[in-house]
């Protein structure tokens, strides 16, 4: 008896998921994730026609994973909303898993596309931030262009020297805050902005987990977990 679509999906991915880990991307085979999936070959090409959009569908996932814990630590209060403790976290996500460097920040840049992944949310996120009080009035570009600059500075050496990485840390948090987050933004300010912060993150999971997975049509339940609904004024 065949297996739903919902359970091959899934398997191929988690399958996916752990042979990448196991072997790195450049080894790694369709044949090995299918076999791990329990499936044929034919049926995880009928997903993603090659081997490297199968890779991508595991970073949209994980990079999905990744904003969804940072979407309910801001909304339980675990993390506070500034441009400085939001990219500390990126930049300790990405070093706790470093498959995930090349989509979090690769196209992580002021001359991407506003279409391309983080760029939407990310100049939806500064633009409300901004109209909120929280960060100075400079130019979107101009901000972006200072994210990547401390998130690949950190990376590199992160990678390169881990005992430093609390220092790094610590560093690319004040640095950003000094340059960008306002001196009079208050509690008031962050409250007011946080709901349409979250609904943009909310958005970009959406955008991500749609991604992952668009070559045929699936049942399959991706998203990191149910998206919260918005709480009534």
């Amino acid at each position: 008896m065949a297996r739903p679509v919902q359970d091959r999906t899934e398997a191929i991915l988690a399958a996916a998921r752990a042979q990448f880990r196991l072997d790195g991307a450049e080894h790694t085979t369709v044949d090995a994730v299918a076999a791990r999936a329990g499936v044929g070959k034919g049926t995880v090409f009928l997903y993603w026609p090659t081997k490297a959009r199968l890779r991508d569908a595991v970073l949209q996932l994980e990079t999905a994973k990744l904003m969804a814990v940072l979407a309910d630590d801001l909304r339980t209060g675990a993390t506070h909303l500034s441009v400085g403790r939001v990219v500390r976290r990126e930049i300790l996500a990405v070093l706790e898993n470093p498959d995930l460097a090349s989509h979090v920040v690769g196209p992580f840049s002021p001359s991407s596309k506003p279409e391309q992944f983080p760029g939407r949310p990310l100049h939806r996120i500064i633009t409300t931030m901004q109209a909120h009080g929280l960060v100075r009035d400079a130019a979107i570009n101009e901000i972006v262009a200072g994210f990547e600059t401390v998130m690949k500075g950190s990376l590199a050496i992160g990678f390169a020297e881990p005992e430093r990485m609390e220092a790094l840390l610590d560093a690319a948090e004040r640095l950003l805050d000094s340059t960008y987050t306002r001196a009079d933004a208050g509690p008031a300010a962050v409250a007011a902005a946080l709901p349409e912060v979250l609904d943009a993150l909310e958005d970009a999971i959406d955008q991500l987990v749609e991604a992952a997975a668009p070559d045929r049509p699936t049942t399959a339940v991706l998203r990191p977990r149910e998206r919260p609904a918005v709480a009534e004024a």
